[in-house]
């Protein structure tokens, strides 16, 4: 696995910890529940969704730096034509 994959992945896991923090928490802000689980306040509230989207963009911009070619360089940065 090169350098900037494994930044990719690291990145990764911080920002789904964040989000499951985010998610698992309350808050007034939290909105009203979408759709509830037995109580009224646990279910999926609207910022949920919002935080979701976060998280999808964040996995999204990961998977395109792991994938991003080094154009050339290696991992320390050194050209690689000689």
């Amino acid at each position: 696995m090169t350098s900037r994959r494994l930044q990719a992945a690291a990145l990764a896991v911080v920002i789904t910890a964040l989000t499951v923090f985010a998610l698992a928490g309350h808050s007034r802000l939290s909105g009203p529940v979408l759709w509830g689980f037995g109580d009224t306040t646990h279910g999926i509230h609207r910022d949920d969704l919002v935080v979701a989207a976060i998280w999808l963009v964040g996995m999204v911009i990961c998977a395109l730096v792991a994938r991003r070619p080094n154009g050339g360089r290696g991992a320390d940065g050194a050209s690689r034509e000689e």
